[in-house]
């Protein structure tokens, strides 16, 4: 039984605590949560009762009755009634900035139709005469087929002002003739990155429209308008208290989309104002060989720049390959009739290698974006060489999303000591393509490897669609692979794949905080680390599985300061 019934005890009457003396006044703390189930993630005493917090510290987890020391006329004590206490959840792959820039467009509905998305984008323009561009996201390049989403539809319904839709993946972009004559873009241009971020175009060598991967479009966006520092400003407080309803208290931020040059002095402008209510983990991202040469020094410098309290630039975030969605993930066998077709990756063996070694000789995080099969070997293969060359480095590695894994792949996480990151939500939507190799947590758990779960969040908020990733309901549908509370619905194969709820908390928290290099400050609640704490209506180990989704982030602290109460 998880569950263990207390005693209640009473902290003493505020009379005796003023006659306490002065040096147990000088240890009180600010903060205490009495009688509460505090699952703590620490193995020697994975329960307790109480909390105290001073400052933004934990100075006391234990039992009730070793409370009054810490307590005085300015404690702030709470009694939670046997609520749920939980370390603060830690997204371990989200983009959070770039959410709050693009606050202001739409979402398109995942499963609709191209009509019903043609009609949303033309009664949006139309009910938005103000705006210069266009901007939206959310369409599933395969519904359009092999061919992709075409310009002359948007052209149609919109012929004098630039449209940008992102798709659901952040991976391709649909644009119309007006975008692309304004971005100065022609059947001339080169593409930017060859064979992997490149614009497609029909058999006479035109435009269709479509831009494969971010670097044909995101530095389209910024020309055209539709994100600055100013509507990263104007959008947080709106997508930031998100992830602290949510009990989100640190965020690894995987990229800024090449918009580091704005989103720095933005969110360092957040912090200090006192809008930036989560601790963030931001990166120098990699999407294009031009970056390579001068990555780490630019790290470097933003590591030196905007290093704060709040704010930790030390992560290499390297988008190594694409999305099955739009047959850009690397994979070793051709997508299905597509001959010759097998994806790509940006950086490749001893590039890669070379690339991966050096970043951590510089002492930094490395985060690797691999979806297909190919992309998570060769990022397995440049760990296993920085390992070899430096095997005693503190820096930390990690295979973003890591969706397809081969079989001769799955014990290598554990050896090389790689932590495998993860949506759980998207294990539930399953695949086609080589579905017994798709989102092989459990294997990759049981080998001995770390798992860590994130939202993969970019924006924007409308729609309902950021619902499907808070963590509680991820932590379900990471133990059911079903939509949430679809108890009666087959699971989601392989239903050998499931995950335990011990594990699911652990990968928004301990483990999460491991992949951060953050385990010694975070992820667990005991003495001497940050006050990172959510308080959840009900204890999720008494609860019937396919109920955890109806579960209440009552309160979510952070750095010692309630920054979310229901």
């Amino acid at each position: 039984m998880w569950f263990k019934s207390r005693a209640v005890q009473l902290v003493a009457g505020f009379v005796t605590l003023c006659a306490l003396p002065p040096w147990v006044w000088a240890e009180a703390a600010d903060y205490v949560f009495k009688n509460a189930n505090v699952y703590t993630l620490n193995s020697a005493s994975p329960w307790a009762e109480a909390v105290a917090v001073r400052g933004n510290k934990i100075v006391y987890v234990g039992a009730n009755s070793g409370l009054d020391k810490f307590v005085s006329n300015d404690t702030k004590v709470i009694d939670l009634e046997e609520k749920m206490v939980l370390p603060g959840f830690i997204d371990t792959h989200a983009h959070p900035v770039f959410a709050a820039a693009v606050a202001h467009g739409f979402s398109l509905p995942y499963g609709g139709s191209v009509d019903e998305w043609l009609e949303i984008i033309k009664d949006y323009a139309d009910a938005n005469p103000q705006l210069k561009a266009i901007y939206g996201q959310g369409f599933l390049a395969a519904t359009f087929g092999t061919g992709g989403p075409n310009k002359a539809l948007l052209d149609e319904i919109v012929p004098d002002r630039p449209v940008v839709l992102m798709d659901e993946g952040a991976h391709s972009a649909w644009v119309n003739s007006k975008a692309l004559e304004l971005a100065g873009i022609t059947s001339s241009t080169p593409d930017p990155v060859p064979g992997t971020h490149f614009y497609k175009r029909n058999a006479q060598g035109e435009l269709t429209g479509w831009c494969k991967e971010a670097m044909t479009f995101m530095p389209m966006m910024e020309k055209l308008g539709v994100l600055s520092k100013e509507t990263i400003i104007a959008g947080a407080d709106e997508v930031f208290s998100m992830f602290k309803q949510f009990g989100v208290t640190t965020v690894y931020d995987a990229g800024f989309f090449q918009f580091e040059h704005f989103s720095y002095p933005a969110v360092s402008q957040l912090e200090k104002s006192g809008r930036l209510p989560f601790r963030l983990i931001a990166s120098n991202m990699i999407q294009s060989t031009a970056h390579v040469e001068s990555a780490i020094d630019t790290l470097k410098s933003y590591n030196r720049k905007y290093s704060s309290e709040l704010i930790r630039p030390r992560v290499m975030k390297i988008h190594n390959d694409g999305t099955t969605e739009i047959f850009t993930a690397a994979q070793f066998e051709d997508y299905e009739n597509q001959p010759g077709n097998k994806g790509s990756v940006l950086l490749g063996g001893e590039k890669l290698q070379n690339f991966v070694a050096n970043i951590d000789a510089a002492g930094f995080d490395i985060h690797i974006h691999a979806i297909g099969d190919r992309a998570v070997d060769e990022a397995l293969d440049a760990f296993e060489v920085a390992r070899k060359l430096n095997p005693n480095s503190k820096s930390r590695y990690s295979i973003g999303h890591a969706v397809s894994v081969r079989d001769q792949d799955l014990n290598r996480f554990a050896a090389l000591n790689v932590v495998a990151q993860t949506t759980p939500f998207w294990a539930a939507l399953g695949g086609e393509l080589h579905a017994s190799q798709l989102y092989r947590f459990r294997e990759i758990i049981n080998s001995g490897a770390r798992v860590s779960f994130g939202s993969d969040f970019y924006g924007p908020i409308s729609g309902g669609y950021n619902y499907f990733f808070a963590p509680l309901l991820n932590i379900e549908m990471g133990m059911t692979r079903k939509f949430p509370g679809e108890k009666a619905v087959p699971v989601t194969p392989p239903g050998d794949a499931l995950l335990s709820l011990e594990e699911m908390i652990r990968g928004y928290t301990l483990d999460a905080a491991y992949q951060l290099n953050m385990e010694n400050e975070i992820g667990s609640i005991e003495p001497g680390k940050l006050a990172d704490l959510i308080v959840i209506d009900r204890n999720l180990f008494d609860l019937d599985t396919y109920e955890i989704h109806k579960t209440q982030v009552n309160m979510t602290m952070m750095n010692g300061k309630v920054v979310y109460q229901q």
